[in-house]
Order: C-alpha cells, then structure tokens, then sequence
C-alpha cells in the first residue's frame, strides 16, 4: 500500500451501499484516494449483513425518492433511499416483473412505483 502524502493510512469506516449504515469495518486508502478520505464512505457494493440476510430470503427492494431527471429518469447510480424495504419471494417477484429481475437480488423502487404496487 502506498501512504498519502499528506494523510498516511487515510482510513475511512465504510458503509453499506443498499442502506447507508456502518459496516463496522475501516478502509485504508492511503494513495488510491487524492485528498482526505471522509470519515463514513461507500467503498463497495457489499451489503451488510442484515441487508444480506434479506438477499438470502428473496428480492430485496427499496424506496427512492421520484426521479425529478425527466430526460433520462434511470441515470441514477446512488439515488436518495426514503426509508422503505420490502422482501419478495422469488417466484413472486419474478411473476410480478417477468425477466427484468435477472440474477440481482436488489432494486431500487420510485416512491411512486412503489405506491401504486401496494407494497
């Protein structure tokens, strides 16, 4: 591992991407990242270990704040989670959205989707 200049270690406590919680673990960065690295980051796409739970139990989705982006509403790499998960079956996910589920065992859900589903 190269040191930052600057920072050394340069350690961050990572956060889970599907929740925004700590992880309970510390990244060192060191040279990979140009500046101070922030105190809390997401560093991965690893669920934490509740979140994997629900992944194990079927098709985890979570509410995001509407997409305001009317030109291209699905270009949202991080959207704002509000709060809401729910867990679906396989089987009934699959026969609610056909093949779009693919492999994934996540996805993010529009308030107003996820409404009109009654979820």
């Amino acid at each position: 591992m190269r040191l930052h200049k600057k920072y050394g270690l340069n350690p961050t406590i990572t956060q889970c991407f599907f929740c925004g919680k700590d992880k309970n673990e510390i990244a060192l960065l060191g040279a990979a990242y140009k500046n101070q690295a922030p105190t809390h980051a997401v560093i991965d796409k690893e669920p934490c270990e509740k979140y994997k739970k629900y992944m194990e139990m079927g098709i985890m989705f979570v509410s995001v704040k509407d997409n305001t982006d009317q030109e291209n509403p699905y270009n949202q790499e991080n959207p704002y989670r509000t709060g809401k998960i729910a867990v679906i079956i396989e089987q009934a996910a699959k026969k609610i959205f056909g093949n779009s589920i693919g492999k994934f065992r996540f996805a993010f859900i529009e308030d107003k989707a996820w409404n009109k589903i009654g979820l």
